[in-house]
């Protein structure tokens, strides 16, 4: 079976002061057989939300009731699953004992690292449901060249210590587009930027759990294993720890 993937992000890859704390990576697995279908629940939402025809949708401008309403609708929808990887920049801002910063603290590594825990765990969600190829299709992410994600794929491959599913990502190049003219990446622009309005304070230090709540049905879980191991990758792990910023997620 083929599964198509639709990767996008929320929060910014800096570490000033003016930075976000998180940074966010969402990938939305459909079963090939569902896409279309994915695409008309799309499309309804859409409409549902007053947008014309081709207008993309952008959650991050959507009203609350919108993004609790799309939230919703993408919770009941025929995708397979949603994968996430979270970013938490707080230790990444501190120098190492060397005095030197670590090198995921640059933006084009910290991306890259999430890419890797991501694509991690859709392998593993792939094998699990019979999966024999995928497509993976990435948001254009600004000031990252599309060359580096290539290369990316191909070192990737040739890293014993990635614990990608063997055989997943092989015989389809990554894909870069734009959710205008890929529809489904307004889904992948959604599911990253609901769980990061979940987790991320805003400036009254208010998160928004709700949104991300209404999208848990397809969050990947599996069986009885730590959401964090699989559908919500915190990293540091130590992030989730008890009395730590997101220790909340374990249990969700």
């Amino acid at each position: 079976m083929l599964y198509r993937i639709y990767v996008d992000e929320a929060g910014d890859r800096g570490i000033s002061a003016a930075s976000s704390k998180h940074f966010v990576v969402s990938g939305v697995v459909v079963a090939d057989e569902h896409d279309a279908a994915v695409r008309t629940e799309r499309a309804s939402l859409a409409q549902a939300l007053g947008r014309q025809p081709g207008q993309v949708l952008h959650y991050r401008k959507l009203t609350h009731p919108q993004k609790v309403k799309a939230a919703q609708d993408i919770g009941r929808s025929a995708i397979a699953t949603i994968v996430n990887v979270i970013i938490h920049k707080g230790p990444l801002g501190k120098p190492l004992p060397a005095g030197k910063m670590a090198h995921i603290s640059r933006p084009d590594p910290m991306y890259l690292w999430a890419l890797r825990l991501l694509l991690e765990r859709v392998s593993w969600y792939v094998a699990e449901h019979e999966g024999t190829e995928t497509i993976v299709t990435f948001a254009h992410v600004r000031h990252f060249k599309a060359e580096k994600l290539h290369n990316y794929s191909n070192a990737l491959e040739a890293t014993p210590a990635v614990r990608i599913r063997e055989g997943t990502f092989d015989g389809h190049p990554f894909r870069i587009g734009s959710p205008d003219k890929i529809a489904l990446l307004q889904f992948a622009d959604a599911a990253a930027s609901a769980l990061f309005r979940a987790i991320e304070p805003d400036e009254y230090g208010n998160i928004e759990r709700r949104y991300l709540d209404e999208l848990s049905p397809k969050i990947y879980r599996r069986g009885t294993g730590s959401t964090t191991s699989y559908g919500i990758k915190v990293f540091p792990a130590s992030e989730c720890e008890p009395g730590a910023s997101l220790d909340w997620l374990r249990t969700f």
